[in-house]
């Protein structure tokens, strides 16, 4: 058989339209998911996953019955042919018909105009395409074979690759390990034998398998994270095997290769994984009482722990830290109970007939419109870093004073959900000794919501006028501090003023230590003078000055918004596209009065929360810069300088504020 011929196949054809059809039709089945898994938002995440299986089901299922559909049809259309020759009537000579010897032919009744005209319009419609889309549909199954059978071997790639992950580096955990998974298996209702395995090449834990279920846990976990933390990590996983999931999850990457030309197809089952880790999180809080926190916290430990190994969660396995890790663990901290899906059943039929009803309608009369179930959104991001994590002593009720101000902007950064990372400065909570105990409880307090907690000076000096050795020995005096405040890692350290010294060794110096330790220092996009507003709205608070606070607030707020333009501008221009950004703010009053009015500005223009983690992986933070000397400034700044660029002019503080922080100034000096 030639290339001709194959391209004239019926099969090739059939195959072309069921392609085309299946792009319009996957997108209708992508909208209506979007819009059910919206009105089900609130509903248990086992009823969503659900939902979700049933629509990507659906949308598999639809071009295979197109494909039977216009087989069946082109068959039925020549065995009419065949006959209408037998007849006397040769097909190829209807053309030569009038209108009512047409109609006669087709057994029309010659006054029923109004009952053919919608047909009509339809196959006026099929015969354009098929005049003007034929010829590209042996082009585009062709496409379709060779992506097919690219993303085929990827999977198998893949799936090698998960058989190196059981079989290569690995041994069996000790007895008592062995003994735990058998009780939690028995608990859970787990009916398949369940091996546990511990690996030297894995840096998450994975369920591997279907008839024969492993679960592959990181060696080093065994040590990083509390054996109770582990317990829920490993119930995690038993679930997803009592579930089915590696299965679900094996046909979903099945379909993924099939299916690979269409987004919708990649969303629908994005959606899958989502509300499958969703379900099983769920299954873990019903499971272990009360452990809401200490669950959360050992996701969060996974994930830092995934990062620092730089290693990406295997797509072919289901992993205890996949999905959308932050919404997880915000949804792990307020879920409470989820109903069983038993009582909500009749909510996924309803959805799923209404579904299938408006599918079967739009597809019977074969329409060509593609919905677009994608809404555009934006993609910038940011990140907050707090400096220090105790707000400042300003009040004559200091400590009391920081402890309410603390506990406020706590609320604050829970409500917006905010993961932000406090620095600690010692000095603040100790005498290098011993604790100051209420300074030391706001800190506590801190880590306590599962903020973050990163790593400055023990005394908040400037390594510029500061010998190296000094400023590396004042940071390690902070990390015994540390210890006493919070047992969880920490990665970040962030420089006292921005200022990283006075010459290149000096810094190669202090980020050489902090290497060795595993720390990264933090780099700020978005540097501000919010502490001047800061200052001069505790003075005004201090005086009960209303009217003068109200004045400040707004003056912050527009500020702010101007310095957002500034460093977006910035972005634009080094980059081409809105880099996440990172943003150094203190932890005072007036970030805590003006919460809502700067979360909502944020929120506004487009960002999204996340931690400096995400952030500070953007390739744009491996930038180089050479920046030293007095001033500690914004990374773009620096970025821009090392290129050789001007800076841009930056928004300047409220002159009244301004007036207020000069005042001080020269009372200091005096």
């Amino acid at each position: 058989m030639n290339i001709d011929a194959i391209a004239q196949s019926k099969l090739i054809t059939d195959i072309g339209w069921a392609l085309a059809h299946s792009v319009w039709q996957i997108a209708v089945v992508s909208l209506a998911l979007f819009l059910l898994l919206h009105v089900l938002r609130d509903r248990v995440a086992n009823l969503r996953y659900v939902v979700s299986v049933a629509a990507l089901i659906l949308a598999i299922a639809l071009p295979f019955v197109t494909f039977v559909q216009i087989s069946f049809d082109r068959d039925s259309n020549s065995f009419r042919n065949a006959t209408q020759e037998l007849r006397g009537t040769p097909a190829l000579a209807k053309e030569n018909l009038t209108d009512e010897e047409m109609r006669s032919a087709n057994g029309v009744a010659f006054g029923d105009n109004r009952s053919t005209s919608g047909s009509q319009i339809i196959t006026s419609v099929r015969n354009w395409l098929s005049a003007n889309i034929d010829g590209f549909l042996p082009l585009a199954v062709l496409f379709w074979f060779a992506g097919v059978a690219f993303f085929s071997l990827r999977l198998i790639g893949g799936f090698s690759h998960l058989r190196n992950y059981r079989y290569r580096s690995t041994t069996e955990p000790d007895a008592f390990w062995i003994e735990k998974v058998s009780a939690l298996a028995e608990t859970l209702g787990v009916k398949q034998t369940v091996r546990l395995l511990r690996s030297e090449l894995v840096h998450t834990p994975i369920a591997i398998g279907i008839l024969k279920p492993v679960i592959v846990i990181p060696a080093s976990l065994f040590l990083q994270i509390s054996p109770r933390e582990l317990e829920t990590i490993i119930a995690h996983e038993l679930i997803h095997i009592r579930r089915y999931d590696p299965l679900v999850n094996v046909a979903q990457c099945v379909i993924e290769s099939i299916f690979f030309y269409h987004p919708g197809v990649w969303w629908i089952s994005a959606q899958i994984r989502r509300e499958r880790e969703f379900a099983a999180d769920a299954s873990v809080i019903e499971t272990f009482e009360d452990s809401h926190v200490m669950y959360a916290r050992a996701l969060a430990n996974l994930e830092e722990i995934r990062l620092r190994a730089n290693q990406q969660t295997p797509r072919y396995a289901t992993a205890a830290n996949g999905g959308n890790f932050m919404q997880r663990i915000q949804r792990i901290l307020k879920i409470k109970t989820e109903a069983g899906t038993a009582n909500s059943a009749w909510t996924a039929g309803v959805a799923l007939l209404l579904t299938s009803a408006f599918l079967l309608a739009v597809f019977s009369f074969s329409s060509s419109d593609v919905v677009n179930a994608q809404k555009k959104s934006s993609n910038r991001k940011l990140a907050i870093g707090f400096v220090p994590i105790n707000p400042l002593d300003r009040t004559a009720n200091a400590p009391k004073d920081s402890d309410a101000t603390a506990r406020l902007l706590i609320q604050k950064l829970k409500e917006y959900k905010v993961p932000a990372i406090g620095f600690l400065s010692g000095s603040m909570i100790s005498d290098g000794e011993k604790l100051f105990p209420v300074r030391a409880n706001i800190t506590r307090m801190w880590a306590d919501a599962g903020l973050d907690v990163g790593l400055g000076g023990f005394k908040h000096i400037w390594l510029n006028n500061t010998p190296v050795d000094e400023y590396i020995s004042n940071i390690e005096k902070n990390e015994v501090v540390a210890k006493q405040i919070t047992n969880r890692p920490i990665h970040y350290f962030s420089y006292p003023y921005l200022n990283t010294g006075r010459t290149v060794e000096d810094k190669a110096k202090v980020e050489a230590w902090l290497a060795s330790r595993s720390y990264t220092s933090v780099k700020y996009t978005f540097d501000n003078n919010e502490w001047m507003y800061s200052y001069a709205y505790d003075m005004a608070r201090n005086d009960n000055d209303v009217n003068t606070m109200k004045e400040i607030r707004e003056a912050y707020i527009t500020y702010m918004g101007q310095m957002f333009d500034h460093y977006e501008a910035y972005s634009a221009e080094m980059f081409g596209r809105d880099i996440p950004q990172t943003m150094v703010l203190t932890p005072s009053r007036l970030i805590t009065d003006t919460a809502d009015e700067f979360f909502t500005l944020v929120s506004k223009r487009g960002y999204s929360f996340v931690t400096m983690d995400e952030a500070q992986s953007d390739v744009a933070y491996k930038t180089r810069e050479n920046f030293t000397g007095e001033a500690g400034i914004s990374w773009f700044e620096r970025w821009q300088m090392a290129k050789g660029l001007p800076l841009l002019k930056e928004p300047e503080v409220d002159p009244a504020v301004k007036k207020i922080w000069d005042e001080k100034k020269a009372v200091a000096k005096k």
